[in-house]
């Protein structure tokens, strides 16, 4: 599995930054490639995910069924695939005074076959990605509040 990791500072305490992210369904308000979250009624630990973007010249689409793990409140949301595209992360919250925290999101993930040829652009390219979108929950975060 590949990793990457990005984090961001915010002007928000980590209690208020954590209960934002932990609302699932709203994180493709905020992460550009993600487009839908759906929490299952019946199994509200588990979430199914649709990714859409157009990278390298193609149309990219994938989806995978999330279980979402314990969180540990206000300093971490972890997951991991259980179907589709096979994946784990986890999003962290660590205060830094009273006010703000710094958010660090990790994703590992597997390249799925069709991105093999661009594989070694496929960090860097979802670091970027992951960054932007940190960028708009620090905008995001910031009017919750």
């Amino acid at each position: 599995m590949f990793q990457c990791s990005v984090k961001r500072e915010m002007d928000v305490p980590a209690s208020v930054a954590y209960k934002c992210y932990s609302d699932r369904e709203a994180i493709p308000r905020w992460m550009p490639f993600i487009s839908t979250v759906k929490i299952l009624e019946d199994k509200p630990d588990l979430s199914r995910w649709s990714l859409k973007y157009k990278a390298f010249g193609r149309d990219i689409e994938f989806s995978w069924l999330a279980k979402n793990m314990q969180p540990i409140p206000n300093q971490k949301i972890h997951w991991r695939s259980m179907e589709g595209l096979p994946n784990r992360g986890a999003v962290r919250f660590f205060p830094k005074d009273p006010s703000s925290c710094t958010v660090e999101l990790t994703v590992s993930y597997e390249v799925p076959q069709i991105l093999t040829p661009v594989a070694s652009a496929l960090q860097p390219f979802l670091e970027s990605l992951l960054q932007r979108g940190l960028e708009r929950f620090a905008t995001f975060v910031k009017s919750y509040v």
